[in-house]
């Protein structure tokens, strides 16, 4: 990335950022009130926001020239999903304000975790296919319930359910849903896909786990990646290197 970015002033990386950031924020809007509209239903409403949170913060960062371009275009995504979240909590008491600013801030955190590792990548080529990476890595912690059952029913019984707990607490799907207020989200063991493919819930019991674990799960991952990127980036221009 051009480290010449940093003595560039900030009306002049917004402007150069503009165009992409309302592309993200305007495409982020309509799919996402675009799926409120069309189904009706919160839960996948929340759920296809996610979705997109997941792999379009990841996405347009990799277009950034610079850290900060990145960022800006990359929470772009984030700040636009407000938009269906604030629609979400004033529609009805299935989500509510609080609820709208835990899952705003799940948001955050996995979108903050996609574009850390985009950001490893030291030109467009290499931060675009880690953008490809982000969101692949991302929604197979998402599928955890699906692939995990061997690891989990080979674990010893105290293992057993801290391996299943770590499933559940790195998911940000479980944790989204958990936000709604009760009787407006669903049990995910006792819907027949799961129930049949996951022995999450059905032969392993499912503790429950904090919207925070999940935040600070992300946010750890995404700063952890983040010292090493500037590590790596101030030993490539210390003096003597090349």
């Amino acid at each position: 990335m051009d480290e010449s970015d940093n003595h560039v002033g900030v009306a002049t990386v917004l402007r150069r950022n503009a165009l992409a950031m309302l592309v993200a924020a305007g495409a982020t809007v309509a799919v996402q009130l675009g799926t409120y509209f069309i189904f009706g239903e919160i839960a996948m409403t929340l759920l296809v926001a996610l979705g997109w949170v997941v792999v379009a913060a990841p996405v347009f960062a990799a277009g950034g020239r610079s850290v900060i371009d990145a960022l800006l275009r990359g929470g772009a995504v984030i700040d636009a999903s407000a938009v269906v979240l604030i629609v979400s909590a004033a529609a009805g008491p299935a989500l509510g304000p609080v609820g709208a600013i835990k899952i705003y801030l799940i948001f955050c955190s996995v979108a903050l975790a996609g574009c850390s590792l985009v950001l490893l990548g030291r030109n467009v080529i290499s931060r675009h296919i880690l953008s490809v990476v982000a969101v692949s890595l991302i929604l197979a912690v998402a599928a955890g319930p699906f692939w995990s059952n061997g690891i989990i029913t080979s674990a010893s019984a105290p293992w057993r359910e801290r391996i299943a707990f770590g499933v559940r607490a790195c998911n940000p799907v479980f944790s989204t849903i958990k936000c709604l207020n009760v009787g407006y989200g669903f049990v995910w063991n006792e819907k027949p896909i799961l129930y049949e493919h996951t022995v999450l819930g059905r032969d392993v019991p499912i503790r429950a786990t904090a919207w925070y674990v999940t935040v600070g799960v992300y946010s750890v991952f995404a700063f952890t990646v983040g010292a090493i990127n500037a590590v790596r980036r101030r030993e490539r221009h210390r003096p003597g290197r090349e």
